[in-house]
């Protein structure tokens, strides 16, 4: 009796066991279905009976592998390691622990704890270590170069590092320190040598860039989608256009002349606001040697740190912020309005005299203007007789101040008021109390259509134009040349002079980029120290701590004509022959 009992008891138990195992088996399938169908938040749910001790629970080890795996999928790092690190601890000897190895240095590699990952790495083995080192190779191929030659001072027998860090500096590297660094491990490691480096030997202690083509990136709000259609043109995109076209005109001359290609690589950041993040997702900057743009503060704030980060120059054609002016990799074609007053003043001094009277507005442009002027005026011993605020209120004593006769020293009349009144009633004065006192203003009076050119070079007026670009005569080659470009573009068909940003792109191609193709070791030396620079159609000056165009531009009329007062070079003159006198 006892033994049928025994016997009925193991029969029950069988049967229990057997339907436990079904249901585990059918909890099993169905958690892996979740899986498979990248379900992973019900996979997890499904698994997670599984991960209990149970009688007849064959897959305990397989739930905590597969939970960890759906966790890694989700990005959810530290759960997938928690469950990792319990499989390792309670089932050491797993006929699949290489794969919880290879899980783990994924997962280390991801949150970017690349020590941690390569321990991983070295405990695999076959078959998947070749799957490991391709992982390997994957990740740390996206790692700067500095946390490659830590890793590479670390693991100073791991070829594959060795190997990463070369193809690395192949592309980036643009110092002599490097290139030796570089060559050094290819020589010690027995290493593939890229096709291609950045800078290579040419003989003892010299070095030079391998590739001879330059790619210049241009930050446009050009708006390609809408720019063929004047009337959906916004300022900025007819600016650009400008600008672009010059730079072309340019960029087949040079290629002419240096035998060596420039391409420009145009972004749209009218289109695509985003531009510079996806390009340093991307990748892109290993591959450009030369920044032109972006014309907006924020968009260049986040250029600039990207053209220091890769030791780049970046020319701004437009912008004159006084916070991007300290930066060593920073050009600015305009000059600030801080060098504007100062230089102005250094002119009014070394051509008129030290005493000044100055009328100027509250704004604060105007107000920045004047300080700078006043300030570099006093800093050579200049005196201010008179400063005198201009108003509606204040234009009445005009008359008062300007026949002072205490006043009757004063070498010139400084102007930053842009008020129309203030000016027709200065000139007015000025003609009958001080008819030889000359007068320093704003490029403003100019566009004041009630003063004559007689009555302004009659009085000496001299002007800040900050925009000036040499005027060309009509058979100048680049204005031939742009007239017939444009026409081809179907943008100024009608076009009589090339406006000042096309010269600004001309001058950038055939400055900037023309002496980063000859002297890409020594540019900003050359920058400083070049002529040609002075030369081009607006002119620049740079020195060693200032980066914003030194040139300011004073001009006056002579004979009706406007002409430039201080030239930084000699201007050609066209000699005409001289016909003969009829007998």
């Amino acid at each position: 009796m006892k033994k049928l009992s025994i016997t009925i008891f193991l029969s029950f138990f069988s049967l229990y066991v057997v339907a436990q195992g079904k249901k585990f088996a059918e909890q099993y399938q169905k958690a892996k279905t979740f899986l498979n169908n990248k379900d992973y938040p019900e996979a997890i749910l499904a698994f997670d009976p599984l991960l209990k001790k149970s009688k007849g629970n064959i897959y305990r080890e397989h739930a905590y592998y597969y939970s960890a795996l759906c966790y890694f999928y989700l990005k959810k790092w530290k759960e997938a390691e928690r469950l990792l690190e319990k499989l390792s601890e309670q089932f050491p000897q797993w006929d699949k622990n290489q794969e919880v190895l290879y899980l783990q240095a994924n997962i280390a590699f991801e949150r970017k704890e690349d020590n941690i990952a390569l321990s991983y790495v070295e405990k695999i083995k076959e078959p998947l270590k070749a799957k490991a080192e391709a992982m390997k190779a994957h990740y740390l191929g996206k790692r700067e170069v500095s946390v490659l030659k830590n890793l590479q001072a670390v693991y100073p027998n791991d070829r594959t590092i060795a190997q990463i860090l070369v193809d690395k500096l192949a592309i980036e590297v643009d110092n002599i320190k490097d290139l030796e660094f570089l060559e050094e491990l290819i020589q010690k490691y027995n290493l593939e040598k890229p096709e291609k480096v950045r800078l290579q030997r040419v003989e003892k202690n010299v070095y030079r860039r391998r590739s001879d083509t330059l790619n210049i990136a241009l930050f446009l709000p050009i708006n390609f989608k809408e720019y063929k259609d004047p009337k959906k043109r916004s300022p900025a995109t007819n600016l650009s256009i400008d600008f672009y076209q010059g730079m072309r005109i340019a960029q087949r001359f040079l290629d002419t002349t240096l035998k060596k290609p420039t391409r420009l690589l145009v972004y749209d950041v009218y289109q695509s606001p985003d531009t510079l993040a996806m390009m340093y997702k991307n990748n892109e900057f290993v591959k450009i040697d030369m920044f032109v743009g972006p014309f907006y503060d924020e968009d260049f704030a986040k250029a600039l740190e990207i053209a220091e980060k890769k030791d780049i120059p970046i020319i701004n054609p437009f912008l004159t912020s006084p916070k991007f002016l300290k930066s060593k990799n920073a050009y600015f074609l305009q000059p600030s309005i801080e060098t504007q007053g100062r230089q102005s003043a250094r002119f009014a001094i070394n051509t008129f005299g030290k005493n000044a009277i100055i009328f100027h507005s509250e704004l604060p442009e105007e107000i920045r203007l004047l300080n700078a002027h006043k300030s570099e005026l006093e800093k050579l011993e200049g005196k201010i007789l008179h400063q005198h605020k201009i108003s509606v209120v204040t234009i009445p004593q005009i008359e008062q101040i300007l026949s002072n006769p205490e006043y009757k020293d004063v070498n010139y009349i400084f102007v930053t008021s842009s008020s129309q009144a203030a000016a027709e009633r200065i000139m007015e004065i000025m003609k009958e109390k001080l008819p030889h006192v000359p007068i320093l203003t704003t490029f403003a009076w100019r566009k004041i259509s009630e003063l004559k050119p007689a009555d302004l070079e009659k009085q000496n007026v001299h002007f800040i134009d900050a925009d000036y670009t040499r005027l060309s005569g009509d058979r100048e080659p680049f204005r031939v040349e742009y007239n017939q470009r444009v026409r081809f573009v179907e943008i100024y068909s009608n076009m009589v002079a090339p406006p000042v940003a096309s010269h600004k792109g001309y001058d950038v191609m055939i400055s900037f980029v023309k002496y980063l193709h000859l002297y890409p070791r020594d540019f900003h030396k050359k920058v400083i120290e070049s002529e040609d620079f002075k030369r081009t159609f607006r002119g620049y000056l740079f020195t060693e701590s200032e980066r914003d165009n030194q040139y300011v531009p004073i001009l006056k009329f002579v004979d009706k004509k406007l002409v430039v007062a201080n030239p930084l070079s000699t201007e050609p003159v066209e000699v005409k022959p001289k016909t003969k006198k009829a007998k």
